[in-house]
């Protein structure tokens, strides 16, 4: 119960510090857009708003359960359609948004910005498939002998409920100077800063499974019923120094009006902490049935105790962009593809610690403002 609360209330103070930055960031650019605006009349904007959003494939959220009846019986008829473990395969795509508020001083080289990136996916799944079940010679004969006992062929099946949730959110606060460096066309904007990034992923699986069925040279059955259940919660949070280097190439007119190759390059080391937390059990009654015989149920039972994992890591992190940004006087358009890289994030163990990359990447899209100028 302790983890839960502690969970619910480190996602509340991510929403307040994600809505504080942006606030205090939209403030710092209004307070410096006020006068320039009307010091540089006719100029280009001192103060851009983007906003997007994103489509990104995501690595990293943890590995699925997988009880040792999964393997024992990994050809049984029950599975031909997908095993329990790749019936609990994580959404692979996220959809996210993103803002970004950069302040360009007039007359000067130096631009200072705040982002914010964010996204999550859900799966919620049931994935249910049996076999047609072996009925027995017998069985006419039992029904014959006692009317009032049902006897019903006895099917291999397989039964999956999964629900992953997955959730990602990175803050840069930057300060960058446009070099201008010849070949890399109008803008080259080297950077430096901090950065906020925190992962969250948590998986919750029930299965229930009779793999084989087996006869008793025609006068009788046995079969072995298996439930399991598994929950985990992984998490990474972490803040650290930052540098990037974006640009932009003419490819026809020029920067206030016209087509750019866009591209960017970052890296940062992340001070963090790394959270996991797996309870799972499984269950195995196993039945025989011969000739008039009721069934014997014999029970196992494994509940291994809840592996609580917590330790301080350093977290590197590359990125980088490529895209087209189509240029007007007061606005952009731009469409591109992005990928960042965070090395050795998540535990995505089960009973044991292993360490696992957090990555993202996919398309994006965002069109910006320009204010002032």
């Amino acid at each position: 119960m302790s983890e839960l609360i502690e969970t619910q209330t480190s996602r509340h103070n991510l929403r307040h510090l994600l809505l504080s930055s942006a606030a205090a960031a939209a403030l710092i650019a209004l307070a410096y857009t006020a006068e320039p605006a009307q010091a540089a009349d006719g100029g280009r904007p001192t103060v851009w708003i983007e906003l997007g959003g994103q489509l990104e494939r995501v690595n990293g959220q943890g590995a699925p359960f997988a009880p040792d009846f999964t393997q024992t019986f990994a050809d049984s008829p029950a599975f031909l359609s997908g095993s329990p473990i790749t019936s609990q395969r994580a959404p692979r795509y996220s959809k996210g948004l993103e803002g970004k508020i950069t302040f360009a001083p007039e007359g000067s080289d130096w631009v200072f910005s705040a982002s914010l990136l964010y996204g999550r996916a859900n799966g919620n799944k049931r994935v249910h498939q049996q076999t047609a079940g072996i009925p027995l010679g017998t069985d006419s004969l039992i029904r014959m002998v006692w009317p009032s006992k049902t006897v019903l062929p006895i099917k291999a099946y397989s039964d999956v409920r999964s629900r992953v949730s997955e959730s990602h959110a990175i803050i840069d606060f930057k300060v960058g100077k446009d070099v201008g460096v010849g070949i890399f066309g109008s803008s080259s904007v080297f950077s430096f800063g901090t950065r906020i990034a925190q992962f969250t992923s948590d998986r919750k699986t029930q299965i229930y499974a009779r793999p084989e069925v087996h006869p008793y040279g025609g006068l009788g059955k046995y079969w072995t019923n298996f439930s399991a259940d598994g929950k985990s919660e992984r998490s990474f949070r972490g803040i650290g120094p930052t540098v990037s280097w974006e640009g932009e190439t003419a490819l026809a007119g020029n920067a206030d009006g016209g087509v750019t190759f866009d591209w960017g390059v970052s890296a940062a080391v992340l001070f963090g902490r790394q959270k996991a937390n797996i309870v799972h059990s499984t269950l195995a009654s196993k039945f025989e049935q011969y000739q008039f015989n009721y069934p014997n149920k014999i029970v196992y039972h494994d509940t291994p105790p809840p592996s609580v994992r917590r330790r301080s890591v350093v977290v590197p992190n590359l990125g980088g962009f490529a895209g087209l940004s189509m240029h007007y006087t007061n606005a952009k358009i731009s469409l591109g593809y992005r990928g960042d890289f965070f090395f050795g994030a998540m535990d995505t163990g089960i009973d044991r610690r292993k360490t696992e990359n957090m990555s993202f990447h996919g398309p994006f899209a965002t069109i910006s403002i320009g204010l002032g100028g």
